[in-house]
């Protein structure tokens, strides 16, 4: 455990986890890690510390953030928070591959990471004030990674804003951003410049300390990504002919699960192209084609 301001704490996991320290030696955890192996060190690191686990806010439903929620919950009773979006897809975590193949998806998609176990969502929360166990939260909407992405900024002044942003290390690393909706992550990236907290901290990168550069950067790498898009469809083409150029132009490792992932980034880049009239979608000798809108007259 690491101290971030106040009784605001957190793990340093791969998908770090937030912890908020009540008072009674209960707390509250943000995200579980992507496993059920990262709930059990969770509960035995703060037993150990003398605390037990109240309440359990989840920013989304991403395997690599609530994997350990099951866990959890059976072992400590936590009460689960999280958006009514989100709550679907942890409650019927079958909906995730589902939505990424648009089919019951092949047993290859059907894996840890990602599906996270079942769990119960006791609280289905939005935007606003949220009380637990006498102290105040603020509930943010920060949606565009994922569809009912949320962020908690703890009483004190500590947000957790999940993967609503991507620091700079990691975009050196994978230069590429996993969107559900871009017109959404444009709101939020607006946002989070525009917000007045103490400290920001992500899931995949920990605090930040230069928060407007840091958007600044996610910005250009999601104009990067409609850029290309948009060159891609100068000419008409499929989603399929498309996908391997764009691995091709940014450069990225692909398996199955990262296919499906890059095409559903690609997907919800061309939603916003086509919804803002930049672009069209339509039916040619059988193959469903996007191009920009001031290309060939279809």
């Amino acid at each position: 455990m690491q101290l971030l301001q106040g009784r605001t704490w957190w793990l340093d996991f791969p998908s770090a986890v937030g912890i908020y320290l009540f008072p009674d030696k209960t707390c509250l955890l943000v995200d579980s890690g992507a496993s059920e192996n990262f709930g059990r060190r969770i509960h035995r690191i703060m037993e150990k510390r003398g605390y037990t686990v109240r309440a359990l806010f989840n920013t989304h439903a991403h395997a690599d953030h609530c994997g350990g929620n099951r866990y959890l919950q059976k072992a400590t009773g936590c009460q689960i928070y999280a958006s009514p979006l989100e709550a679907a897809f942890m409650e019927n975590p079958l909906l995730i591959p589902y939505g990424l193949y648009s089919a019951s998806p092949v047993r290859a998609l059907k894996n840890k990471f990602l599906m996270p176990e079942a769990c119960r969502v006791a609280c289905r929360v939005d935007e606003g004030e949220l009380f637990i166990n006498g102290c105040v939260f603020k509930v943010l909407e920060l949606p565009g990674h994922s569809l009912g992405h949320l962020g908690l900024i703890t009483p004190d002044g500590v947000l957790f804003a999940g993967d609503s942003l991507i620091s700079k290390d990691k975009l050196s690393e994978f230069p590429f951003l996993y969107l559900a909706d871009v017109e959404k992550q444009l709101d939020t990236l607006n946002l989070l410049r525009n917000i007045n907290v103490k400290r920001i901290f992500l899931a995949h990168g920990g605090l930040q300390d230069d928060v407007h550069d840091l958007i600044d950067s996610n910005y250009r790498m999601l104009t990067e990504l409609l850029d290309c898009t948009r060159g891609l469809i100068n000419q008409p083409r499929t989603r399929e002919e498309m996908l391997p150029l764009l691995v091709e132009r940014f450069r990225l490792p692909v398996n199955r699960n990262q296919y499906f992932l890059i095409l559903a980034t690609l997907s919800a880049c061309l939603s916003y192209l086509c919804n803002t009239k930049q672009a069209k979608v339509y039916i040619d000798n059988n193959r469903l084609l996007f191009m920009l809108s001031g290309g060939r007259d279809c």
